[in-house]
């Protein structure tokens, strides 16, 4: 069995808390866009969904002093790539998809984003 590669030399990621529009109403929904669009050729990683009609993504809207009833989701982008990610988010061609916050740690994330840590399966 090979030994566990040390924290230094694990690739370096990005934690990025992105706002969803209304046409995403599930966890699939956004994957699909995220394969489809010009974030295919990256290796980003969907860690939390919560779509607008969430109770968890309607308190966050609340916290954020959001009228705009948008949905929330974590991703994760190797910081080799994250410049990439986001002048894509940044750019017209982002399926709605728009950058909120960005943190190396997921716990700040959610944070600022207001939502809550998914329960473990």
């Amino acid at each position: 069995m090979a030994a566990k590669v040390s924290k230094a030399k694990r690739p370096k990621r990005r934690w990025v808390g992105i706002a969803l529009p209304n046409s995403i109403q599930s966890r699939e929904d956004l994957t699909s866009v995220l394969e489809a669009s010009p974030f295919g050729p990256y290796r980003i990683k969907l860690y939390d969904c919560y779509p607008g009609s969430s109770e968890a993504a309607l308190a966050a809207c609340s916290i954020q002093k959001r009228t705009d009833g948008v949905g929330f989701a974590i991703v994760c982008v190797l910081l080799s790539e994250y410049d990439e990610v986001r002048n894509v988010f940044d750019s017209e061609n982002n399926y709605g998809l728009t950058s909120v916050t960005s943190s190396g740690k997921i716990r700040l994330v959610r944070e600022r984003l207001g939502i809550p840590k998914p329960l473990r399966r």
